[in-house]
């Protein structure tokens, strides 16, 4: 017949204590958006820039498919694809601050009360393989936590390095006027748009693209290689043995005075 140590019960209870705190305490404060503030001010910096380049790209295609013959129509479809490859780094930038305050409610909401439980059931009943069990989601729902602030810390170490670049194309783009002088014109109106706009339009698509591949790099390219190793490392935990309290160190706790 089965008979539990008051010790052991009164661990058990506590690890029980431990769940509840978790997702009734942890799991509001990792979910608040006051303890991501600054991460989140990083994103929604980058949300600004992107928004920004996308609605100047768009704009710009739209003028200049305005603009008579068909001279500006290849610069014009261009810069509408970009706005598109725009629009998807949104996206995902957009699913990385949800995912900031996200990762934290699942990890203290769900992950470590689970695990505190099936440790005090190891504790009562001997389970010491269910104490591996918790030690790996433990150390899941930590990386869980950490992983997306520590994505967006990397991408914005890299996008600083190029900040210049994007902030000067972001000044061209609010700076850019593509009017033709119809005054003077059809023939005078052409040679305006070729020798003018294009130059201005051609100069503005070579920033915007290198603008565009530091935003997929920080915004797509990184978070994807972060979260990479993230499969990889929770293959590694999984395959390897967590360490496990044994029976005898549960003992040996609870038959201290």
């Amino acid at each position: 017949m089965m008979t539990f140590d008051f010790k052991k019960i009164m661990i058990a209870a506590l690890l029980v204590l431990l769940a509840v705190g978790s997702f009734t305490l942890a799991a509001p404060w990792a979910a608040d958006p006051d303890t991501h503030k600054h991460t989140i001010e990083q994103t929604e910096e980058r949300i600004s820039s992107v928004m920004t380049l996308s609605g100047g790209a768009a704009a710009a295609s739209a003028t200049l498919s305005l603009m008579p013959g068909d001279m500006c129509t290849p610069l014009s479809e261009q810069l509408a694809e970009l706005a598109k490859y725009f629009l998807l780094i949104l996206s995902a930038l957009y699913l990385e601050k949800f995912l900031i305050t996200l990762s934290g409610y699942i990890t203290f909401m769900f992950l470590i009360p689970l695990a505190c439980l099936l440790v005090a059931v190891a504790v009562l009943f001997g389970k010491t393989n269910f104490t591996r069990t918790a030690a790996k989601i433990t150390l899941i729902g930590l990386i869980i936590f950490m992983i997306v602030p520590a994505s967006v810390t990397l991408s914005d170490m890299v996008y600083r390095t190029q900040a210049d670049k994007v902030d000067q194309t972001i000044e061209e783009c609010n700076d850019l006027e593509l009017v033709g002088d119809s005054d003077k014109g059809l023939l005078n109106e052409l040679t305006t748009i070729t020798t003018n706009t294009v130059d201005k339009i051609t100069s503005f698509l070579d920033n915007l693209l290198e603008s565009l591949a530091v935003m997929i790099v920080t915004s797509c390219i990184i978070p994807l290689l972060v979260f990479a190793f993230l499969i990889w490392l929770v293959k590694i935990i999984f395959s390897a043995n967590a360490p496990v309290i044994d029976s005898s160190v549960i003992d040996a706790i609870t038959a201290r005075r």
